[in-house]
């Protein structure tokens, strides 16, 4: 939201408009929803269970292989079916 350099907005212009992803559109994509999922503030939610901890920990290790449109069209889609909209 508050992201100044100017790279991630074509980025997710170009993932939400279905052209075509250059590389640097998904390292940027990626990096992004890395730093999303990140956020400590997911950790403090008083209400996450073992078996939402469990989800969030794989959302973390996953985020890693978002190197295709499918793979972060997969990744966003486990993280909106839990009510977190990344985008």
């Amino acid at each position: 939201m508050h992201e100044t350099s100017g790279v991630l907005r074509p980025a997710v212009v170009a993932f939400l408009e279905g052209a075509e992803l250059t590389p640097e559109h998904i390292a940027m994509l990626r990096a992004y929803c890395r730093q999303w999922i990140g956020a400590d503030v997911w950790d403090q939610n008083p209400h996450m269970g073992e078996t939402e901890r469990a989800w969030l920990a794989a959302m973390r290790a996953d985020v890693d292989k978002l190197t295709t449109r499918a793979a972060i069209s997969h990744w966003l889609c486990r993280a909106t079916e839990q009510g977190l909209d990344p985008l």
